[in-house]
Parts: C-alpha cells; sequence; structure tokens
C-alpha cells in the first residue's frame, strides 16, 4: 500500500532527524537500508533490520478522523477508556556494539507508516529509549 512514511533517525537519545516521504513501506526500507549502507563501519559494527510491531493506546472516545485512522492498524479496546492499536515499523540499527550478551544501539532508524503527529512523538519516544544506555549497563 502506497502512502506517507516517517522516517526518524536516532542518535544516542536524540532525535537528530525526521522526514516523510511518500511511496510503499517497504520500498522506503529498501531505500534507507542502502541509504545507511554508507554510513555504516562492518568493522565496528552489525547492521540489523527488524521488523517489529509497536503497540500504542490512546484515549477515548476518538474522534472520527483518529477512528478512521487508527482502525487500519487493528484497532481494539483495551480498558473502560483507552483503545489500543499496532503499528508496524522497521528499526535499522547501524552504529551499535555488543556488551556481553547484548546489542546497544547507538544510532537507528525508524522507518513506519505515517499515522499522525502523536503516532510519530511515540516512535520519537521508542528510537530514544532504544539509544539511550541504562546507567545499570
Amino acid at each position: 500500500m502506497t502512502g506517507d512514511v516517517v522516517v526518524i533517525e536516532v542518535d544516542r537519545g536524540t532525535v537528530k532527524d525526521k522526514h516523510i516521504r511518500k511511496g510503499k513501506l517497504e520500498e522506503i526500507v529498501k531505500q534507507v537500508v542502502v541509504e545507511v549502507l554508507e554510513l555504516w563501519k562492518p568493522e565496528k559494527s552489525d547492521l540489523i533490520v527488524m521488523r517489529h510491531e509497536h503497540d500504542i493506546e490512546v484515549n477515548l472516545p476518538l474522534t472520527t478522523d483518529e477512528y478512521e485512522r487508527y482502525s487500519k492498524y487493528n484497532l481494539r479496546r483495551s480498558g473502560q477508556d483507552k483503545a489500543r492499536f499496532t503499528v508496524p515499523l522497521y528499526v535499522i540499527s547501524y552504529d551499535n556494539e555488543w556488551v556481553g550478551e547484548d546489542v546497544v544501539d547507538n544510532v537507528i532508524r525508524i522507518v513506519a507508516p505515517y499515522i499522525d503527529e502523536r503516532v510519530v512523538k511515540e516512535l520519537e519516544e521508542l528510537g530514544k529509549s532504544t539509544t539511550t544506555r541504562s546507567t545499570s549497563s
């Protein structure tokens, strides 16, 4: 399905770039992978592309516009005054390192359908938390 796709770059907990592209999600993922190949340092890092589904919870009631947007993504009630929907996304990690048994992402790009600014903010927070090292590590 062709539509608007958001690409978010997050570097060590900070959103560095965010833009919208028009096209098919899977094709834009491939384009972004080709772009990061130029930035990737194979001697220092793995190149990882992960498909993921991210649940977003919203308060009810929804506006008609919100309902139309979110219902395309498995919208369902998750409580008396809450609803939840699932956003398909890809996380492309090209600056990361192994710490013990875990991979720590330093820089990632998230590629997902553009649904609305609420979803973009949620994906930005996901990117920040993914690339921020925990103090307990």
